[in-house]
C-alpha cells in the first residue's frame, strides 16, 4: 500500500508541472493608492494560494506576471494601512487590470478590529473614547519568546512581569501588572470572553502585590494567538469585576489557518556564566474550512525549558564547623567563586533563577455557520506544565536535615504539575434588528504541590521517605451569559447603538490535603543539634485536613452600554452595570465616555468611571504553612484566611469588595499620514483595597499559632486607600525606503505612581492585643515602589520584500527594594534592554527562518548590597523588572503548506 502511494505521489510530482506548462501564463496589473489619490509606492501584493507578488513602483504601479490560470485571492499589505484581501479568476493569457485604494488603520491598532473597550461596531482604536492598544501576532514574534506574558510586557510598556525564583509556586505561574497595579486588577478576556484565574495565591513574589490570584496567561499557546488588545481604562462597568487597571482581551486566530509548523531553538548566551536556560518549542496548527466562512482551528504546542541559575557559591560551613569554602568574586562581576574548596559539596548548592519547565498545550477555535444568520463557536483547551522551584539550601549540619539521609545536605524541590482546561461554547447571529451571543464557558485551574529531594525532620533518621504530595488548589469558573445590540435612529448625527446582557458565573475553590507525611510532626521532637524538630515536609509542609476547603458562590450580573456620535465631532458612551454576589452583596457601577474630533488629525478623549473587584474566592479561603527565611533564619509563617479562628483571635474582619474611581483624558494626533502621537493621562483611587499582611510576629502570636506549626502569622485585609496616577505617550512613524523597502518607528512611554492614601486601618484587637500592623513599612513601600517608575519602548522595524529586521529597546526605570528597617532600602538603577531579530523567507510563502537575541548586549541589573544578597550567595534582586538570565539567542523555522 505505502508503495502504491508513493508510486501515484510521483506521477502527480512530475504530470503537474506538465500541465501548468501548456497553459499561457495570466498577468495582473494596476496601482495602489491612498483615499486621497496618493500612490503608496513600497506596497505589497501577492497572490496568497502562489505567494508570487511584487511591490508598487514610485507612482503606485504594479505589474505580477506569468501567472498560472486559475482563481486566487489577492493580498494587499502597507505598512499603516488596512489589509485588502480580494478574490479574482485568471484565464490563460489574459491580463488583468486591479486597482486597489487602500484605507488608513488607527492610531495604534494598524487597522485590525478591536473588540474591547466599546460594544458598538467599531473597527479600529482610533474610533473610541477610550485608549486601546494592538499588538498582532507579528508585533509579538518580534520579542523571540514563546511565554504569552512575557510578549505582552516586552511590547506594553505599562505592563510589568518580573522573574520570580525561590518564590514557592510563583517559579512556576509568573503573573503581570498593569499601570502598577495587582495582577487582580486586570480582567483578562479570551475572544471577549472572561478568563478564569489560576488557584494559587501569591505570597512571596517581587514586582507585584502579594496575596493575588493572577490570570495564567503561560497556560494560553503563543501559536493560538491572532492579536492581543490592551484597554488602558477603568472598564469595570462594563465588563464586570477585575477590569479596575484596564482589560486584555486575546484573540485566537480566526479563518482556517493553513497546515504549519516550527521550531524554536534558544538559550541563555551570557558572558559571566555557563550557557544555560536552553528552550525548544515545537508549534503545530492546522484550519479545517466549514462551508463559505465557517472553520475549525486546532493549535499543538510543547516547550521544554532547562532551568538557569544565578547563584554564588556559598561560604557557609556545610558538614561540620569550619570547613566552609573560601570565595570570592574572581572576575569582577560581582558573583563570588570557590577559590578554596573544603567540602564535598558541589557549588553553587543554592538555585537562583528561572526553574524547569515543561509545558504542553492542545487548544482550538471555530465558527462554524448554520445560516446566513447564525453560526456556533467554540474556543478553549487544555494545558499542562511540570515544573520545578527550589527553596533554601539545608545544610548537613544544620537544624532541617539528618545527615543519615542527606550526608552532604539538599536543596529541597516543588514539583508542581498545573492543569489547566477551559470551554467556551455560543451561538451568535442576527434575529431581526437584534445581534445576539449566548454563551456557555467553563474554566478550571489546578495546583499541586508534590515536594521532592525532601524530608520531614520529625520522622527522624531512619525515615525513608524523600518525597510527599503536599496537596491540591483548585479554581473553577463557569457562566452562562447573553448579550445583545441593535442600533436606533434616535435623529442625531450617527444611529445610537444599544447593548445589554446579563451573565450568571459561578466560581469554586478546593484546596486538597496532603498525605500525612507532609504535615504531621512526628514521633521525634528534638533535631540533631538538640532543638524543637520542625515538622511536616521541608520547604512546605503539605496542607493539613484542617486547611481542606471547597467553597463556591454565585452572582448574576447585568448591563445597559449606550453610544452614538450626538453630532459629527462628538461621540458619547454611557455604561452601566448591576452585579449581586452571593457571598457579599450587590454593586452598581457606570461609566462616561467622549471623543470629541473637531478635524480629521486631532482627536480628545476622556473617560470616567466608577469600578470593583469582588474579593477572590482564593483571597477569602486559602491558608497554608510553609517555610520562609527571614533576615537569613528559617520560620514557619502560617497565612490564615478571613473565617478562621485565628482571625477571630486578631480581630480581623471577613474581606469586602475594592471600589474604585478612574478618570482618564487624552488626545491623538495625526498631522501627517505618515506620524501619529498619542497622550493620555489616567488617576485611580482604589477603596478598601485588600492586601496581605506583612509577617506579623511576637511571642503572643507565636503561641496563638504554634498548635498549627507556624510561628508568625499573614492574613488577608481591606486594610488601606490607594491612589494611582501617571501618564502613558505613544508616536509611530511610517516611511518608504528605496523601491521596495519600508521603515516603522513607534515609541511608547509609562509613567506610573503608586500611594496610599489613607492610614493603616488596623484592628483594634490586633494592635492593643498583639502590638502589630497588618501592613507594615516594608509591605507599604513594596505595594506602592516595587516597580520601575517608568518605562519606555522604543521600535525600528524594516521590511523589504521578503527580508525582515527589527530592533526593540526597552528602558526600565528605577525601582525601590525596601526592608522593614529604613537603612537597609536600596534603589535599583534605570536599565536598557535591546532586543532584535531578523528574518528571510527561504522559500517564499512556505518557509521562513528567523534568528534573534533578547538582552543582545547580555545587561544585568544591580547587584543586591551585601546586607540583602545572603553571603553573597544571591548576587542579583527579584524586584528586578528586566530579570537577571543575561543575553538569550535564539532561532526559528517556520514551514507552511
Amino acid at each position: 500500500m505505502k508503495s502504491t502511494v508513493r508510486l501515484f505521489s510521483v506521477f502527480i510530482i512530475l504530470l503537474f508541472p506538465l500541465v501548468l506548462f501548456a497553459q499561457s501564463p495570466a498577468t495582473l496589473e494596476g496601482t495602489i493608492l491612498d483615499t486621497n489619490g496618493e500612490a503608496l509606492a513600497g506596497a505589497n501584493i501577492f497572490l496568497v494560494e502562489s505567494s508570487q507578488g511584487t511591490a508598487a513602483d514610485e507612482d503606485g504601479s504594479y505589474t505580477i506576471e506569468n501567472i498560472d490560470p486559475g482563481t486566487y485571492t489577492v493580498r494587499v499589505t502597507f505598512v499603516g494601512y488596512q489589509q485588502i484581501d480580494e478574490e479574482i479568476s485568471l484565464s490563460a493569457g489574459q491580463t488583468v487590470t486591479r486597482n486597489f485604494t487602500m484605507q488608513e488603520t488607527a492610531v495604534m491598532g494598524e487597522g485590525v478590529t478591536v473588540t474591547v473597550g466599546s460594544r458598538a461596531g467599531h473597527t479600529a482604536a482610533d474610533e473610541l473614547a477610550v485608549p486601546v492598544d494592538v499588538y498582532t501576532a507579528l508585533d509579538l514574534e518580534k520579542v523571540g519568546s514563546s511565554e504569552v506574558g512575557q510578549m505582552l510586557e516586552q511590547v506594553a510598556p505599562s505592563v510589568n512581569f518580573p522573574q520570580q525564583t525561590v518564590a514557592d509556586g510563583m517559579d512556576a505561574l509568573r503573573s503581570f501588572t498593569l499601570r502598577g497595579l495587582s495582577p487582580d486588577h486586570t480582567l483578562v478576556l479570551i475572544n471577549g470572553k472572561r478568563r478564569h484565574k489560576s488557584a494559587l495565591v501569591n505570597r512571596l513574589g517581587s514586582g507585584i502585590q502579594k496575596g493575588s490570584s493572577p490570570v495564567d496567561m503561560n497556560a494560553i499557546p503563543a501559536s493560538a494567538v491572532q492579536q492581543m488588545e490592551v484597554l488602558r481604562d477603568g472598564a469595570a462597568a462594563q465588563y464586570g469585576s477585575d477590569a479596575i487597571a484596564g482589560v486584555v482581551n486575546i484573540q485566537l486566530k480566526e479563518e482556517p489557518v493553513p497546515l504549519s509548523m516550527s521550531y524554536k531553538l534558544g538559550g541563555n548566551a551570557t558572558d559571566n556564566f555557563s550557557n544555560d536556560g536552553t528552550t525548544q518549542d515545537f508549534t503545530a496548527a492546522y484550519g479545517l474550512p466549514i462551508g463559505e466562512n465557517g472553520y475549525i482551528n486546532l493549535f499543538g504546542e510543547l516547550r521544554l525549558q532547562d532551568p538557569t541559575n544565578r547563584a554564588g557559591a556559598s561560604p557557609r560551613d556545610q558538614i561540620m564547623a569550619g570547613d566552609g569554602d573560601i570565595v570570592m568574586d574572581m572576575d569582577g562581576d560581582g558573583v563570588q567563586e570557590v577559590v578554596e574548596k573544603n567540602n564535598p559539596v558541589q557549588q553553587p548548592n543554592f538555585h537562583w533563577g528561572s526553574g524547569e519547565s515543561d509545558n504542553y498545550y492542545l487548544w482550538g477555535n471555530s465558527a462554524i455557520p448554520i445560516n446566513e444568520s447564525m453560526e456556533v463557536y467554540a474556543f478553549g483547551g487544555y494545558s499542562y506544565r511540570d515544573a520545578l522551584g527550589q527553596g533554601f539550601y539545608r545544610r548537613s549540619l544544620g537544624d532541617r536535615n539528618w545527615p543519615e539521609i542527606y550526608p552532604i545536605g539538599f536543596l529541597p524541590e516543588f514539583d508542581i504539575k498545573i492543569n489547566d482546561y477551559s470551554g467556551s461554547l455560543g451561538l451568535r447571529g442576527q434575529i431581526g434588528e437584534w445581534n445576539y451571543d449566548f454563551n456557555l464557558q467553563t474554566g478550571s485551574n489546578d495546583f499541586e504541590y508534590n515536594i521532592t529531594n525532601s524530608l520531614n525532620v520529625t520522622l527522624g533518621p531512619n525515615s525513608t521517605q524523600t518525597e510527599f504530595y503536599a496537596g491540591t488548589v483548585g479554581f473553577q469558573q463557569s457562566h452562562a451569559m447573553l448579550d445583545l445590540d441593535r442600533t436606533f435612529d434616535v435623529g442625531l448625527a450617527g444611529p445610537l447603538n444599544f447593548a445589554t446582557g446579563a451573565v450568571y458565573r459561578i466560581d469554586q475553590y478546593e484546596i486538597t490535603a496532603g498525605e500525612e507525611n507532609s504535615y504531621i510532626d512526628g514521633p521525634v521532637k528534638t533535631n540533631q543539634n538538640g532543638g524543637r524538630a520542625a515538622p511536616g515536609a521541608q520547604v512546605f509542609p503539605g496542607f493539613r485536613p484542617s486547611q481542606v476547603v471547597d467553597e463556591s458562590r454565585s452572582n448574576i450580573a447585568t448591563y445597559v452600554d449606550l453610544e452614538a456620535d450626538i453630532t459629527e465631532k462628538f461621540l458619547m458612551n454611557v455604561a452601566g452595570r448591576f452585579e449581586s454576589y452571593s457571598d457579599f452583596g450587590e454593586t452598581i457601577n457606570g461609566k462616561l465616555a467622549m471623543r470629541f474630533q473637531p478635524q480629521e488629525e486631532l482627536i480628545f478623549r476622556g473617560a470616567v468611571s466608577t469600578g470593583f473587584r469582588a474579593p477572590n474566592l482564593a483571597q477569602r479561603y486559602f491558608s497554608k504553612v510553609s517555610t520562609t527565611f527571614i533576615n537569613n533564619v528559617p520560620y514557619e509563617v502560617g497565612l490564615f484566611n478571613n473565617e478562621s479562628e485565628v482571625a477571630d483571635a486578631l480581630g480581623v474582619p471577613d474581606l469586602k469588595e475594592e471600589k474604585s474611581f478612574n478618570v482618564s483624558g487624552g488626545l491623538a494626533v495625526s498631522p501627517t499620514d505618515a506620524f501619529t502621537f498619542t497622550v493620555d493621562v489616567f488617576h485611580i483611587d482604589i477603596e478598601d483595597r485588600i492586601i496581605l499582611s506583612g509577617n506579623m510576629a511576637g511571642t503572643e502570636i507565636e503561641n496563638l499559632v504554634s498548635q498549627y506549626g507556624a510561628q508568625r502569622v499573614q492574613m488577608f485585609s481591606n486594610a488601606i486607600d490607594t491612589r494611582t496616577w501617571g501618564i502613558d505617550l505613544t508616536a509611530s512613524y511610517r516611511t518608504v525606503i528605496g523601491e521596495n523597502g519600508t521603515l516603522y518607528l513607534k515609541s511608547a512611554l509609562n509613567s506610573t505612581r503608586n500611594r496610599l492614601a489613607s492610614g493603616v486601618a488596623t484592628p483594634t484587637q490586633l494592635s492593643q492585643s498583639f502590638g502589630e500592623s497588618i501592613f507594615g513599612r516594608e509591605a507599604r513601600l513594596e505595594l506602592a515602589r516595587e516597580r520601575p517608575k517608568n518605562t519606555l519602548n522604543l521600535e525600528a522595524t524594516y521590511d523589504n520584500g521578503p527580508f525582515s529586521l527589527s530592533m526593540m529597546s526597552k528602558r526600565y526605570g528605577e525601582v525601590l527594594v525596601p526592608d522593614q528597617d529604613p537603612a537597609q532600602d536600596y534603589t535599583l538603577g534605570s536599565e536598557w534592554v535591546i532586543n532584535l531579530s531578523t528574518s528571510y523567507q527561504i522559500v517564499e510563502g512556505y518557509a521562513r527562518i528567523t534568528v534573534g537575541a533578547r538582552n543582545l548586549l547580555d545587561n544585568y541589573p544591580d547587584l543586591t548590597p551585601d546586607h540583602s544578597n545572603f553571603l553573597g550567595i544571591f548576587p542579583y534582586p527579584t524586584a528586578s523588572p528586566l530579570g537577571f538570565n543575561g543575553r538569550y539567542v535564539y532561532s526559528k523555522l517556520s514551514i507552511s503548506f
